[in-house]
């Protein structure tokens, strides 16, 4: 059990080399976030499991206090798009739930942990099995949306009606073309167009933009600046251009040949809104994906209608692993508020409700005009 990621850094990349893992446990991405997001007062127990000195799996956990308890999870969860435990694939196989309960409570002995929560765990990654479901697990909140590269769950009227859009917008704004940011000047006016968009749009969905925080924003600056050069970008920007104009805007992580579109961002006014933005900007990218050798692709967690035209979607699973008296009181309780979350996400009433109360809460509207609010619409 080692405790930073300095420490962890050379078993951890070594691993990496061979191991199977989603975007979101690559060490650089990782790093990142923690150099950025900070720990919140917690500490980090990265677990590394070895055959003689070989790494075969590891867990790179971040343990906080909370409701009395002390909580696993791993680092960066909340704005991860996927869970994941780094495992050699030739180590799999010998991997069962035995072998996990020791590894499991070596954590409890040194961390003192009292459970361990996965959440949005892929049932498989890459064709290999996810090992940590031989633990009980539910579906979680979202939905993720994940599949092989290309263009073929498109059907000919769309692709027609996307190239058609294309042209339109060529020939009223300009030449339509993506482009990577390639210097530091690039990613700060990507960034800045990328913040202009998400406000909006997160302004008619009555939501507080997280990335306009500033340590998000450290984040996707310094993350993408790091990656200048790299083949495989901790973070990269692309903007869809027509002329001199950003109309949208895709930022996303690669792990071997998987890319991940962790967010993106679409004009919100305009001439050119009254285009499919997003599906020429995904058109667009996905060329320039399969040209440089990326094989499968996912567009993250949570429900919207395009993405079920470019990757398959999937369900993800929720767990919790108790390492104490206490621990294995809590468990179930967490999971209880991720089924209800789950509960809320599937029917459009009660998350209607649920978004107009944030909405009003982040405005500052006291608790008791909720219902009158909702009452009255």
């Amino acid at each position: 059990m080692l405790d930073s990621l300095a420490a962890a850094e050379a078993a951890w990349r070594r691993l990496e080399e061979r191991g199977v893992l989603t975007p979101y446990q690559r060490f650089d991405w990782v790093a990142a976030v923690t150099a950025a997001q900070g720990t919140g007062g917690g500490t980090i127990a990265v677990a590394v499991v070895k055959l003689g000195t070989r790494p075969v799996a590891l867990l790179p956990l971040l343990v906080t206090s909370r409701w009395g308890l002390r909580v696993a999870e791993y680092i960066g969860a909340d704005i991860s798009n996927a869970g994941w435990m780094i495992v050699d694939p030739d180590f799999s196989r010998s991997l069962g739930r035995g072998q996990l309960e020791t590894i499991f409570a070596a954590i409890g002995r040194v961390t003192g942990a009292d459970l361990v929560a996965f959440y949005d765990q892929p049932a498989e990654w890459q064709g290999l099995a996810n090992p940590l479901l031989a633990f009980p697990h539910q579906p979680a909140p979202d939905p993720f949306y994940g599949g092989r590269l290309g263009t073929d769950r498109l059907s000919a009227n769309r692709i027609r009606n996307i190239m058609r859009g294309r042209r339109r917008l060529a020939e009223i704004m300009g030449p339509v073309r993506l482009e990577q940011a390639k210097t530091s000047e690039e990613i700060d006016a990507y960034h800045a167009a990328f913040l202009r968009q998400r406000s909006a749009r997160f302004a008619e969905m009555g939501v507080g933009n997280v990335f306009a925080e500033d340590w998000f924003i450290r984040f996707f600056k310094a993350a993408a600046r790091q990656s200048l050069g790299m083949k495989r970008p901790i973070l990269r920007f692309h903007a869809l251009f027509a002329g001199d104009e950003i109309l949208a805007t895709a930022f996303g992580t690669y792990s071997g040949s998987h890319y991940s579109q962790y967010i993106n961002s679409t004009a919100t006014e305009g001439p050119a809104v009254k285009y499919s933005l997003i599906g020429i900007l995904l058109h667009e990218l996905v060329e320039e994906l399969r040209a440089d050798g990326i094989t499968s692709i996912d567009i993250g967690l949570g429900d919207f209608p395009y993405k079920e035209l470019w990757a398959e979607k999937l369900t993800v699973y929720d767990g919790a692993v108790a390492l104490s008296g206490k621990g294995r009181v809590a468990a179930p309780l967490l999971l209880g508020l991720r089924r209800l979350k789950r509960t809320i996400k599937q029917h459009p009433r009660l998350f209607k409700l649920a978004k107009r109360l944030r909405a009003l809460a982040r405005a500052g509207v006291p608790a008791r005009s909720a219902k009158e609010g909702h009452g009255g619409k």
